[in-house]
């Protein structure tokens, strides 16, 4: 479409290449009647099979009468319709301030964000009086003035109901009338958008505005909707501790995941973001926390069947809607409709992509460090907490894995009392700061990887006693297994994470007082870890509260042993010497011992260590993953 530069369309002489998307071209251009310069928006007919296209243009013909009767202060408004070469294009006025888009990626005070989302809030409020849902509120599609000024665009997935409704449903049959899935309420994956769509969009425009990171994201629209589903919503406190609690009220209620649950119409939330400005009490806090993070998070009978707010007739259960929309997506992607899901929207600006930030998020869980250690009976003296790191203490990454925080700092490695060579002889190593994942990966956790296609499946699918374990929702929360070195440096590298070095993991799990087991110098029975002689197999990755290491993290003794990234050599330990090449094909070292260590309860120490070449897949070794602190 750049051939297009420099042509006139009639009055309107094409300037520039302002974006693409799926199904339009936005142009800058110069009105020469007018003398001033305008946007324009042309349908791109060489991106859809010719049998579409009568669809297509009566969705664009309907998106340029529906936005030419729209007046309001935060709309960008019409100006033209025409057709250039068989190719309908609209006029639009030109707004040099870019997107919304283009200032996010980090947090935005609270003020400022809510005061960004009022104007849009308002603009909805006003289209919706007219029975219009816009079905595509998202940051591409908020266009700034010169002065920084929002104003809504896009009306291209709108949907009319009411006298239209049948038009409508026609135009959305093909799909091409969904949304962009990491801005998606879970109803519009059925084709049930409603006012309250529009409202969980802008919902997740202000969480990413006041957090800088998008609730969901995936690599497919299907994954997108499947976290929607599994995974509880992170809390904006999490990422900005000092939040207050109303407005992070006022956002986990748009974010509901029923839509009886959110406002009831955008009048209400109007006067609610007002509300947060003016420093008055909102409604949203009356609903009382707990219920409105289980609202969010979809932790509530799904049963039960949800009355709509206006009419009082049963609705779908969000559970219901998942099974629905997945069969629905499934359906798309077999069809050859996930390109109009993912592109399907005339945007001003390119689409945004859902590619994952691989850094864990900084997501604060503030707990102190002091009340995270386990106790025991004979735990050694004048053990050091990391109270004095500037880092919070627990996180969660952008895969929505807990990670505990491991001071930097010197600590003693290795044994001179025990019967291992190989663990010869005690040194002093140190190491900086790092997150390590606090429980063993689990099947559930391994299979999203699996999922995305990033991860193979484990060598087997079954245990050692066990029919079937992977993919068996039962064992979902039991440490994954027979996967093999490269296997649990993929999963990692998914994660935006990597294998811990072996210092790494002994400090994790030894703390600084030479402790011999995680919990401390207690010998090691079935109460502290699942050892061998216990259950005979796996078991569920945070059942052994005691267990836990100095740092809070559990399973560091028994259950499997853990993947490191260390090739094995003989001590002292020496970063540099080349035992942490990545590239290296020889053997590697596994940690913690397992179910299956044999009778010697000694095997579970923290300093005991497994040599196994690259390729083992095994009913007993699994993985956990870290991540260095950035300074």
């Amino acid at each position: 479409m750049s051939r297009l530069i420099g042509q006139n369309f009639g009055r309107y002489q094409i300037l520039e290449l302002l974006g693409e998307g799926g199904m339009a071209t936005v142009y800058k251009a110069y009105d020469t009647r007018l003398e001033r310069e305008v946007a324009i928006k042309v349908i791109r007919r060489d991106a859809f099979p010719p049998e579409d296209m009568e669809m297509l243009l009566k969705r664009f013909e309907r998106e340029s009468k529906s936005l030419g009767r729209l007046s309001h202060p935060n709309i960008v408004g019409v100006i033209d319709y025409g057709e250039y070469e068989g190719a309908p294009y609209l006029v639009m006025v030109y707004l040099p301030g870019g997107t919304l888009k283009e200032k996010l990626g980090r947090p935005i005070p609270w003020r400022d964000a809510v005061q960004m989302a009022l104007p849009i809030a308002q603009a909805l409020e006003y289209v919706h009086d007219l029975n219009i849902i816009n079905r595509d509120v998202k940051p591409s599609n908020v266009l700034l003035t010169e002065k920084g000024q929002p104003m809504l665009t896009d009306f291209g997935l709108v949907k009319i109901f009411g006298a239209q409704e049948k038009e409508s449903t026609h135009l959305t049959s093909s799909g091409t009338g969904l949304g962009t899935p990491d801005y998606m309420a879970p109803e519009q994956w059925t084709g049930e958008a409603t006012p309250q769509s529009d409202l969980y969009s802008l919902g997740v425009v202000l969480y990413e505005m006041i957090t800088g990171h998008r609730p969901y994201t995936a690599d497919t629209p299907a994954g997108v909707l499947l976290k929607q589903a599994t995974e509880s919503l992170p809390l904006p406190k999490s990422y900005i501790p000092d939040l207050p609690q109303d407005v992070e009220s006022v956002v986990l209620k748009a974010l509901a995941k029923e839509p009886a649950h959110r406002y009831p119409n955008m009048h209400v939330f109007v006067n609610e973001l007002q509300n947060l400005l003016d420093g008055k009490s909102v409604s949203a806090s009356t609903t009382g926390t707990k219920q409105l993070r289980e609202q969010m998070t979809g932790k509530v009978d799904k049963k039960r069947a949800t009355a709509d707010l206006q009419t009082g007739s049963p609705k779908k259960s969000f559970a219901t809607l998942i099974v629905i929309g997945v069969i629905g997506v499934i359906g798309l992607l077999v069809a050859g409709g996930a390109y109009m899901i993912l592109n399907g929207n005339i945007s001003v600006a390119p689409e945004p992509t859902a590619t994952q930030q691989i850094l864990p998020s900084p997501t604060v869980t503030n707990i102190p460090p002091t009340e995270a250690i386990a106790t025991s009976t004979s735990a050694p003296t004048d053990t050091p907490a990391p109270t004095e790191d500037i880092n919070p203490v627990e996180i969660k990454d952008n895969r929505n894995v807990t990670m505990r925080l491991i001071p930097a700092g010197e600590f003693t490695m290795g044994s001179d009392d025990t019967g291992d060579v190989g663990s010869r002889p005690a040194h002093t190593v140190y190491v900086d700061a790092f997150y390590i994942d606090k429980f063993e990966v689990t099947n559930e956790m391994y299979d999203a990887c699996v999922y995305a296609v990033e991860c193979r499946k484990p060598a087997r699918l079954g245990t050692a006693t066990r029919e079937t374990y992977f993919g068996n929702d039962v064992y979902k929360n039991f440490p994954v297994i027979y996967i093999d070195w490269k296997m649990a440096n993929a999963y990692c590298e998914w994660r935006g994470a990597r294998l811990p070095t072996e210092a790494e993991w002994e400090k994790a799990a030894r703390g600084t007082d030479g402790r011999l087991y995680p919990w401390g110098n207690d010998k090691a029975d079935c109460g502290f870890g699942n050892i061998a002689g216990c259950v005979g197999d796996t078991t569920d990755v945070s059942q052994h509260e005691k267990g836990q290491s100095v740092y809070g993290i559990y399973g560091m003794a028994g259950n499997v042993w853990e993947w490191t990234n260390s090739l094995f050599d003989y001590y002292p330990y020496d970063p540099t010497d080349g035992r942490e090449d990545p590239d290296s094909l020889d053997d590697r070292i596994a940690r913690g011992g397992s179910w299956h260590s044999g009778s010697n309860a000694g095997n579970v120490r923290v300093d005991t260590r497994l040599k196994l070449p690259q390729a083992s897949t095994l009913a007993y070794v699994g993985v956990r993953c870290a991540v260095s602190v950035t300074k």
